[in-house]
């Protein structure tokens, strides 16, 4: 039992013979399509009323364990990569993503009641939904996704856009006027700009700026403070000492 009063029921091993003999069957396919397609589409309002529907209706499935809460794991399990594959799909950055859904896996697999493993998920089913709707990169075309994928993937990499374009699928020339049509900057830009922000992590940190400029892509520490300094206003060292 959950802290919505709620009771999961799992289907027995021998479930043909239940669902023929008392019509005890798995959440209805439609029902549970419908609430990961919210979360895809960043609909925290039809998200939520999804799932009180799903709630109502009792939420039935598959026998994945002996172990009680084993089987409450292996089905959050279950769920997290649903809603990780949906949101992708909706336009949440790829690796952001994966990595959300690895930080919830890792909690689920401490947890040790029916209820903390219910609970978290009604809460982290809020949050994907809210991050595939506060995403920057929804409304962009799927080639302009993918790129700033494979940047943000391999941000302090040296990076070739005649490589980019191949993985994106489409031409260099275009690849690049679809980016800045949809974005306002060059990929070049884009990636000095992603450089420099997460350096911001690294010096606060207390990492030397020569260590940084080097770690983040940059090929001098001369260029790298003056692009810091014309992108915020200050030196890293002054940054670093705010």
């Amino acid at each position: 039992m959950n802290a919505y009063g709620i009771k999961i029921k799992v289907l027995p091993s021998s479930r043909l013979f239940d669902e023929r003999e008392y019509g005890i069957v798995h959440t209805p396919y439609e029902i549970e399509t419908a609430f990961y397609s919210s979360i895809g589409r960043g609909n925290v309002e039809e998200m939520q009323k999804l799932l009180q529907k799903l709630l109502e209706s009792g939420i039935v499935t598959g026998k994945l364990s002996s172990n009680n809460i084993r089987q409450m794991q292996y089905w959050a399990v279950c769920c997290i990569a649903l809603a990780t594959r949906y949101a992708i799909a909706g336009g949440l950055d790829e690796n952001k993503a994966f990595n959300y859904s690895d930080e919830c896996i890792i909690k689920i697999d401490s947890m040790t009641s029916e209820k903390e493993i219910f609970d978290f998920l009604i809460e982290k089913s809020t949050c994907i939904t809210n991050m595939v709707s506060q995403s920057k990169y929804g409304c962009y075309p799927k080639a302009v996704r993918k790129c700033i994928q494979i940047i943000n993937a391999r941000l302090f990499q040296k990076l070739s856009l005649t490589e980019i374009a191949r993985e994106c699928e489409v031409s260099k020339d275009y690849l690049s006027q679809l980016f800045k049509d949809n974005l306002g900057i060059t990929i070049p830009q884009y990636i000095k700009k992603e450089r420099l922000e997460a350096s911001k992590e690294l010096l606060r940190n207390k990492m030397p700026v020569s260590q940084i400029a080097y770690t983040v892509g940059f090929t001098t520490e001369s260029y790298y403070i003056k692009c810091f300094k014309d992108e915020y206003g200050v030196t890293p060292l002054k940054y670093a000492e705010k």
